[in-house]
């Protein structure tokens, strides 16, 4: 073989790997792309936010609930067992922000929220009740 043909089937042959090489890429790339699998971390995270949001709402639905009395009780053996754990600054923070939420969030504040969605949903209800008619004359 001359100097040229061996030029020409090398240039050949290089180009069929580079061919070969993109299409690979390219066949991998779209697999991965329209893969099924779900990422474990990202659906770790979702899981973790929503126990905690889950745990925040019936924490919160506790404490309007329940009577000062038990409140107090309740702070006590926080307090009392955070000493215990050696976890004092948290103990703190929950007893203290236990009793922020109570005097702020209280039964009438839950109560006056439920009457206005109850009104808001009547509202909704008689402005549909209204519109039925119309539409079907």
């Amino acid at each position: 073989m001359s100097d040229q043909e061996k030029q020409i089937s090398l240039d050949t042959s290089t180009t069929n790997f580079t061919e070969n090489t993109a299409e690979n890429s390219s066949h991998t790339r779209s697999k991965t792309m329209n893969s099924t699998t779900k990422n474990p971390v990202l659906e770790f995270v979702l899981n973790v936010t929503e126990t905690a949001k889950y745990i925040w709402q019936h924490y919160v639905e506790w404490i309007i609930d329940v009577s000062w009395g038990k409140l107090f009780l309740a702070c006590l053996l926080t307090l009392i067992i955070g000493g215990l754990l050696s976890v004092h600054a948290l103990a703190n923070w929950l007893v203290i922000g236990s009793l922020l939420l109570k005097c702020f969030i209280g039964k009438e504040d839950h109560v006056t929220q439920a009457q206005t969605m109850k009104q808001t949903t009547e509202q909704f209800a008689e402005k549909t009740a209204e519109k039925k008619p119309d539409e079907e004359s």
